[in-house]
């Protein structure tokens, strides 16, 4: 006997117009035939599926949420949606299309990122409200760390100069006090959140405020905001986190000084070595303007590429590499952590061979990539419905 159903919308009776339909359903136990009875509401002039919508299938897929988070879960970890289907062939016996995993994945990621935005525009919108902030004397012992970078993506348009390469940029935000340091100094961080942004700065600042209010901008004594030299970066940390430590990257600046030493040097390999010690010694001693007085003014000078003009790099930084009072504070001076966080979030899974990425596909890649290096995986399960 066939059971009457009420209209979910009005409430009023419906009528079946459609017996024992047969559906493919893909479940985390494999595919499964279902039939269906296909009811009417002449009031609302709609028809439903009770036992589709009561199953708790994933959009228009016919998978079920439990197989949709193993499917994105698979998407984003592995190196290709080919190996995603491969790795849920080999440990669970399903079937799954290459494509398949590739459009589940994308509208999840695409609903993680929009719910991502949606808070942190209003979070921008509102600061007082998203982190206010507490007198100095209440506010937590420690340092909340807060550190961007951006790594080029091979997409599928062109810019004007013909290059297909665009910067994903990345942030990361973490307190210290959720980090175990070692006895090399080195600090191992037990809470962190990434935050993705494929594009312009606008949008990623809006990510990165909303990373630091959740963590506790406002309410921890210091911030200390670690980038390598990018103007978007401190443009960033003045709008967002005037009250920050700006400290550039450590590794950058020995970076940049070893490039200009083996320009300056390019036949002697012992000078070029000894030259940038120095340098990087009488930095770390506090003698900034001794160094500056002893660089080359090289304003009017074509330099090679990858060549910094040192004397104006490091004036332009010239309150940002302080490090013996940066040490004595306990505050970290590089930017391994983000460098780290590129090659996990980004890089592992977005620069294999061959592959070219859509801004938006590439967006919700991204965004599922930071949940998951961020330990967040459940704020992806709920989007999906779980």
């Amino acid at each position: 006997m066939k059971v009457k159903k009420n209209c979910p919308k009005c409430g009023k009776p419906t009528g079946i117009t459609n017996y024992d339909e047969k559906l493919k359903v893909l479940t985390k136990h494999g595919w499964i035939d279902i039939n269906y009875d296909y009811y009417f509401c002449r009031f609302c002039h709609e028809g439903f599926a009770f036992v589709i919508d009561e199953m708790g299938l994933l959009g228009e897929h016919k998978v079920t949420m439990e197989m949709a988070d193993l499917m994105t879960y698979a998407g984003q970890v592995a190196m290709s949606f080919e190996k995603a289907s491969e790795l849920i062939r080999k440990f669970t016996g399903i079937e799954v299309s290459e494509s398949l995993i590739r459009s589940v994945t994308e509208e999840t990621g695409e609903k993680v990122f929009n719910q991502d935005m949606a808070r942190a525009r209003a979070a921008y919108e509102k600061p007082e409200i998203a982190a206010p902030a507490l007198l100095e004397r209440y506010r937590k012992e420690g340092n909340l760390y807060i550190l961007t970078d951006g790594s080029q993506i091979n997409t599928t348009s062109k810019d004007k100069d013909g290059s297909s390469w665009r910067e994903m940029k990345l942030g990361l935000v973490f307190y210290d006090g959720d980090s175990i340091r070692r006895k090399d100094g080195k600090m191992i961080i037990t809470k962190k959140e990434y935050v993705t942004y494929f594009g312009g700065v606008d949008e990623l600042k809006k990510l990165l405020f909303d990373a630091a209010a959740r963590a506790g901008y406002g309410k921890i004594r210091q911030v200390v905001f670690i980038g390598d030299g990018s103007h978007w970066i401190w443009n960033i940390c003045e709008e967002l986190f005037s009250d920050a430590v700006q400290i550039l990257d450590y590794y950058h600046l020995s970076e940049n000084v070893h490039r200009f030493a083996k320009y300056q040097y390019p036949d002697n390999e012992i000078k070029m070595k000894g030259w940038a010690k120095d340098i990087l010694d009488k930095i770390n001693k506090g003698l900034v303007d001794e160094v500056l007085g002893g660089l080359p003014d090289l304003a009017d000078v074509k330099l090679p590429a990858q060549v910094p003009n040192l004397k104006t790099y490091i004036g332009n930084n010239r309150g940002r590499i302080d490090y013996r009072r940066y040490k004595l504070k306990g505050y970290s001076i590089g930017s391994g952590a983000i460098e780290s966080g590129n090659k996990l979030v980004i890089q592992q899974r977005m620069k294999q061979s061959g592959m070219r990425w859509g801004a938006s596909e590439g967006q919700y890649m991204a965004s599922l990539r930071a949940k998951y290096a961020s330990n967040q995986w459940d704020k992806v399960r709920v989007v999906i419905g779980l």
